[in-house]
């Protein structure tokens, strides 16, 4: 009876890792982009970008945070749930959760305020912008 209990153990074990969601290294490029809204004032200076490695979040004016991607997780859902985990300046690990819809070409939707959609603006004018920058002039370009 014991081995009974252990071969169903281990495979609600393997179905719970079958079942779990697609982690990833980098951002997809279905989620790369600079970010904002305008579905309501309070937000106009906000925004975020999602690169290889960082995301970015404009937290009103010209503050704004860098992250270093730790990892994406995508879980099935309604919509797919992405979790992009951060490590915070003391190494504590953060989440940035968020519901990806094909409306529009690609609507991002946060769980607590599925009434806001924010879409993909290249040319949406932000302070990292000129960190970027500077950090592409800094790569020197490959020799053909």
């Amino acid at each position: 009876m014991k081995g009974g209990r252990w071969c169903v153990s281990l495979s609600a074990f393997l179905l719970v890792l079958a079942c779990g969601p697609e982690r990833y290294d980098t951002p997809l490029e279905n989620i790369r982009g600079r970010w904002t809204t305008t579905d309501d004032p309070m937000y106009a200076d906000r925004a975020f970008e999602i690169d290889d490695d960082f995301l970015y979040l404009l937290t009103g004016g010209d503050s704004f945070t860098v992250h270093k991607v730790h990892e994406v997780l995508i879980a099935e859902d309604d919509l797919p749930k992405y979790t992009i985990e951060y490590r915070g300046d003391e190494g504590a690990l953060f989440s940035f959760n968020f519901y990806l819809s094909q409306e529009e070409g690609g609507t991002l939707l946060f769980p607590h305020e599925m009434h806001m959609k924010w879409h993909r603006e290249p040319d949406a004018s932000v302070p990292w912008g000129i960190l970027l920058d500077s950090e592409r002039d800094a790569t020197p370009a490959s020799d053909p």
